[in-house]
């Protein structure tokens, strides 16, 4: 079964459009990053050359005072970097939002992008609407009921979808970030990876974190057996719609006494978001418990919903 439906994979053609379209969207998002990138180093050249006039024209004294307020500001910034974890969960915007974390000045690299990408769930729109559409496509047809009464376990052709999309979103991975080069080279003129220690971990965390959100999209088409209600649903979680109802739960957690509680950190979107780049351990293994524990609980539901169908 599982290479029936890597085989029927590979031969819809609606998977073919969904890469080119993603590739040349990712190639515009690099040209419209590259314009961003470019107001922002302007105003920070404009800053540095108000700095370097003042230190100028100051003594001694004044010019450790400044150093003083450098080394402050300093520490502010790193404050406030420490902070963005939990900005991003305080702070949950509806819709799509794609910034670069490259600080002026210095190059973009590959991974600026990726992750930028990855975090606002661009990658993850084009892959929940491929999943949809695989998982929904077959659903009505006569090849589903000829291959279901076959198997004694129709929840296996769950699992056998699983597969295949998983090899999907591995494929769509991998070839997006080595894509995400040759569009730096187009939008910025250079090609600068990144720190390997740290692109390692977060593309395996990420990688493990939109499968996981891919199946929570296939589980949603096959319980609902619906495309276009499906398709809506999947597109507008990725677009944080959700995030209304988290508050609502978070706001109720508080009022009973759980302090602090914010469910979103225990959401496979939640924590695609909060993933930071230079991820720790802690980072990662929460991460992917949360991820194995939605694939474990879509496919086993999914699976049970399939096989209890009258098909």
């Amino acid at each position: 079964m599982i290479k029936m439906d890597v085989y029927r994979m590979f031969r819809t053609k609606s998977m073919y459009v969904i890469w080119i379209i993603l590739l040349a969207s990712a190639l515009i998002t690099s040209f419209l990053s590259k314009i961003d990138y470019d107001a922002a180093n302007k105003e920070w050249e404009k800053q540095q050359a108000v700095e370097s006039q003042a230190d100028t024209d100051t003594d001694m004294q004044a010019a450790d005072v400044v150093n003083a307020q450098d080394i402050e500001e300093q520490q502010a910034d790193n404050s406030n970097k420490e902070q963005l974890s939990q900005q991003n969960t305080d702070n949950v915007n509806i819709g799509m939002s794609v910034e670069l974390p490259t600080e002026p000045g210095k190059k973009v690299t590959v991974m600026d992008v990726f992750f930028s990408n990855a975090q606002g769930k661009f990658y993850a729109l084009f892959l929940v609407i491929f999943a949809v559409m695989f998982a929904t496509a077959d659903i009505k047809s006569g090849y589903i009921k000829n291959i279901g009464g076959q198997v004694s376990q129709r929840g296996m052709l769950i699992v056998s979808r699983a597969v295949a999309l998983a090899l999907f979103t591995a494929i769509t991975f991998a070839g997006i970030f080595v894509f995400q080069a040759a569009a730096n080279m187009l939008a910025f003129k250079c090609v600068v990876w990144g720190n390997w220690k740290e692109i390692i971990p977060y593309f395996l965390t990420e990688l493990m974190l939109h499968y996981a959100f891919v199946l929570i999209c296939m589980a949603i088409a096959v319980i609902i057996k619906n495309n276009v209600i499906s398709m809506t649903l999947s597109v507008c979680l990725t677009m944080n719609i959700m995030s209304i109802v988290y508050a609502l739960i978070d706001y109720v957690g508080n009022r009973v006494g759980l302090h602090n509680f914010n469910i979103y950190k225990y959401t496979v979107t939640g924590r695609m978001a909060m993933l930071p780049m230079n991820a720790g351990r802690d980072d990662v293994i929460s991460s992917m418990c949360v991820a194995a524990t939605f694939i474990v609980i879509m496919l086993s539901l999914s699976s049970y919903i399939f096989q209890k169908r009258d098909i």
